[in-house]
Order: C-alpha cells, then structure tokens, then sequence
C-alpha cells in the first residue's frame, strides 16, 4: 500500500496505479495507466483503493486545502478492470461485489475537503461514478461521457442519478450512447467546459483558488452542503439503487437484445475472444469497420451494439480466468463512434 504521505513538489513514486503531487496547498492525484485507458480495478492494492487512500492522505494533510483529480494518456477513464476479478456465482458475491463499489464511493464522499476534477478524452462507466464523487468537475471539450455498460445488460446509474436527475440518467444507461462535454455542462454533471489545452491550468488555478480560502470555513461549507443533499433523500436513494443494482448485475448474465445477441458472459468464460464474437451473432447489416480493431464489421453506427462492446464481459473474465489479451476492451471504448 502507498503512502499517506505528500511530499511538496514531489510525485510519490510508491503508488503503482496513480500519481500524488502536492503543490500550493493542492494535492494532485492523477490516474496513471494510460496504457489500460485509466480503467479502475477493484480490491486490496487497484487503483480505486489507491485513489481512495490518496485522498484520504491528503484530507489528514494540514497543508492541503484542495484535492485535484487527473488523468494521464488520451482518456481519463474508459470504465471498470475486472481483470483478477473471480466472476460472481451467488447472489451473495453479486452483493459482495456491489456493496464493495459502494464502499469505495463512500471513502470519497468521506472527504471533508474540496475534490476537483479535470475530465478529458473519455469517461465512460466507472468513470462518471468516479467524476460524480466530486465536487466540481470541469470537462476538456474532447471529453465524452456514457454508460456503455447499459448495452450489455448491466447497471451503472446508481451514482449519477443525484447529480443530473432521472431524465437524462435514463438516457445514458437506457441506449449506452455518449454525450459531448457541452451536453454535460448544460445537465449540470461538470461545472465547464474550457479547450483541451487550457484544462490542466484551468483546472489547477480552480483548485488553488479554493485551497486559498481559510481550510475550515471550507470544510464546513462542503459538509452543510452535502448534508442538506442527503437530508433530500440522496442516501436513502442510493441504498434503494444499490439493492436493485445486485439483481441487475445478477441478471445481465442472461441478457439477450432483441436480434437474439447475448452478453454471453457467464456462460462462455473459457472462449475465445473470436468465439465471443461470432456468440454475438453474424447479422451486422452496416458494413463499417470499427476504429477498435475488431476483425468483424461494426453495427454501432446501426444503432446496434458493436460485437465488440457485446463481448466485454466475456473477454474481460476471459481475461481473469486464462490471462489472455483484453486489449480489445480498451479499443473498443476508444473509438470514435
């Protein structure tokens, strides 16, 4: 496990999936896999319990006044790493594994000090739980938001719900599609919207600032704020949501479009990722090769799920039980379309 500590003007080298900077009263925590697209792994030692542990330093930290949250390479974070991950059997592992996000969500909203993000590239999934967790988000204008997990029959809306309400909840876990960073400036999931190239400083000088007012008053602000949002119902909501969440996963195992392409996930663990493929079915009426790589045509541009984000599950649990490539993963996630 890293470090609680932050040293001024120093990245902490002991963080094997994050980086830590401490600077002008703000600690930087930056994801720091860009070669998996910053996707967030689960349990003892993943970068979530790095994060969490990060932040938590830095809210000890009688220096800091503000937590800032990055990302490094072309994405901030396209989703969840189930890689190492034994798949559920029981419902009672599929509630270990939902109350398990839930208690990382929990660390964070722990935090008594001000978070800020800077969102760039995608962030998709587990991402958008993460940037909802915060407490201003400010979004490059090459950022993208979704919840791709809704395509293949799973949940993933508990956390955004009480940040930009049922409508446009519904619309990102009901079709999986993305929206821009101008669609999400005017939902109210980031604060703004600012050029690629001025987000880092943009978002920095946020930072400073806030951590430039005395660290109580501020701490005592966030707290009054996010405990009349609770008194509204916001945690009872999320405990309800979290329940359903368990049956949802436990069902996306047989998950099926109508066209007749299945998820597969559960019941092909041992395949190939070709296999998977070809389990997602061989009608793809639009002849569009995908930016991922994929070998067969894709179907997104249809209105259809991509084989390839169909077998996501597959190839990611393939990936935990033979240690295969799940590559395919991330560049499906960083397509254009």
């Amino acid at each position: 496990m890293a470090s609680s500590q932050f040293r001024p003007g120093s990245v902490a080298p002991v963080y094997d999936h994050i980086a830590v900077e401490d600077r002008d009263g703000v600690a930087q925590v930056r994801l720091n896999r860009p070669d998996r697209l910053n996707t967030l792994g689960i349990g003892a030692g993943s970068s979530r319990d790095e994060i969490a542990a990060a932040m938590e330093a830095a809210d000890r930290d009688h220096s800091v006044g503000c937590i800032l949250l990055t990302a490094a390479g072309p994405a901030f974070c396209a989703g969840g790493d189930l890689t190492g991950v034994a798949p559920a059997q029981t419902p009672f592992e599929e509630f270990a594994f939902i109350r398990a996000l839930a208690g990382f969500y929990d660390r964070l909203r722990a935090v008594s000090k001000p978070i800020v993000a800077g969102v760039h590239g995608r962030c998709l999934g587990a991402g958008l739980g993460l940037v909802a967790q915060c407490d201003l988000v400010v979004a490059a204008e090459d950022a993208r938001f979704g919840l791709i997990e809704g395509r293949v029959g799973h949940p993933g809306a508990t956390e955004i719900l009480p940040v930009i309400g049922a409508a446009w909840t519904k619309f990102l876990i009901l079709t999986g599609e993305l929206i821009d960073a101008r669609r999400a400036e005017s939902i109210g999931l980031v604060l703004a919207t600012v050029p690629a190239d001025d987000l880092r400083p943009r978002v920095f000088d946020l930072a400073r600032r806030i951590a430039a007012v005395p660290r109580e008053s501020a701490i005592l602000n966030k707290a009054s704020i996010e405990a009349m949002r609770d008194s509204m119902g916001r945690h009872a909501a999320r405990q309800v949501g979290r329940a359903y969440d368990v049956t949802t996963k436990g069902a996306a195992r047989f998950a099926a479009a109508p066209d007749g392409r299945r998820a597969q996930a559960w019941k092909r663990a041992d395949e190939s990722f070709a296999h998977a493929a070809r389990a997602a079915g061989d009608d793809h009426p639009a002849p569009v090769q995908p930016g991922c790589g994929h070998p067969r045509p894709c179907s997104l541009a249809a209105g259809r799920v991509c084989p390839a984000v169909l077998s996501q599950v597959v190839a990611t649990r393939a990936a935990a039980v033979r240690g295969r490539d799940a590559s395919i993963i991330e560049r499906c996630r960083a397509c254009p379309r």
